[in-house]
């Protein structure tokens, strides 16, 4: 069933929590910036926003009260979106400085194991983090509408909506193309863009003109080897992948068939009718099957735990 959009501001959200919000420096200098909320004690989730937006875009989640009550959650922008640092430089955007970048929220909020949610191309950080971070920090993966890393896989899981969207994205020479293709992409995450909250769109489409069509070029080209990543999900690393049957940027079903087999542990909720950005009309869906998958994680990583004498912190 079709769901109405999130229209709630900040000033309404009711809750004892106030977000924290810092700007942390990367190995490189970077300014990186960074946000919790919730109360420490509980499981941490550290989340992952999509191309060209930033980490505001998972308000829905990150103010909802069911995830407040048994969530520590972080968000924080990519290098090069938002309020994070913005570098032209290509060796900016080796996998290893996304780990850095990922490892100094960790130590910012002092996150230890943990689960991680990578929206669309948020979902790629996942791979920089396997690769690069010993011993691995992460829990739980759940990936939404993700795109899993970027390489030759992406022709594969892109719609032709998203992939016709690069030329545009990655234009810093034709100013309208520009313009328009980050306004047709904001209108791409829903189903019904004319019922988006004008608010809610014009944030969107100012994050998105935030980030650099030099950038743009330089994220979708990165190189990234997910075979540590691959490692990770046949040690047993749980794999949930939310995903929505109408979404116009990613193939969810794709997605399921080319990584399912690279997890033991691979758990798939499809949302019918669900667009890119799920949790804007799905968000029932997105935090029922959060919560879930973060319960089931921490039983889990408390078994582990029994079993082999190492001392857990999710």
């Amino acid at each position: 069933m079709h769901r109405t959009f999130a229209t709630t501001s900040l000033s309404d959200m009711s809750t004892s929590f106030k977000p924290i919000s810092k700007v942390v420096a990367s190995s490189d200098g970077m300014p990186i910036y960074a946000e919790a909320i919730g109360d420490p004690s509980k499981p941490a989730l550290i989340m992952a926003h999509g191309m060209a937006l930033s980490a505001a875009t998972f308000d829905d989640v990150f103010f909802d009260k069911r995830m407040l009550n048994e969530v520590y959650m972080v968000r924080y922008d990519l290098r090069g979106h938002g309020r994070s640092g913005k570098p032209t430089n290509p060796e900016a955007y080796v996998s290893s400085v996304w780990a850095d970048d990922y490892t100094a929220v960790m130590q910012a909020f002092n996150i230890g194991k943990h689960v991680f949610l990578g929206w669309s191309y948020g979902a790629t950080v996942a791979c920089d983090i396997c690769a690069n971070i010993s011993p691995n920090p992460l829990a739980g993966i759940a990936w939404m509408t993700p795109l899993p890393y970027v390489g030759p896989i992406m022709g594969a899981v892109g719609t032709p909506v998203i992939l016709g969207f690069l030329p545009g994205l990655v234009s810093a020479t034709d100013v309208a193309l520009h313009v328009s293709t980050k306004i047709a992409f904001v209108d791409s995450l829903v189903n019904d863009p004319a019922a988006l909250d004008f608010k809610l769109k014009t944030s969107m489409i100012g994050q998105a003109m935030l980030h650099p069509p030099e950038v743009a070029q330089l994220i979708t080209t990165r190189p990234q080897d997910p075979a540590k990543l691959f490692e990770a999900g046949q040690q047993g690393v749980p794999l949930l992948l939310l995903h929505g049957t109408a979404d116009t940027q990613v193939k969810g079903a794709v997605v399921e068939k080319e990584i399912g087999p690279h997890f033991k542990d691979f758990e798939v909720r499809e949302i019918e009718g669900g667009c890119h950005a799920l949790p804007l009309e799905y968000l029932d869906e997105v935090v029922e099957s959060l919560l879930k998958f973060v319960k089931r994680v921490v039983v889990r990583e408390s078994e582990l735990s029994h079993f082999t004498g190492s001392d857990y912190d999710l």
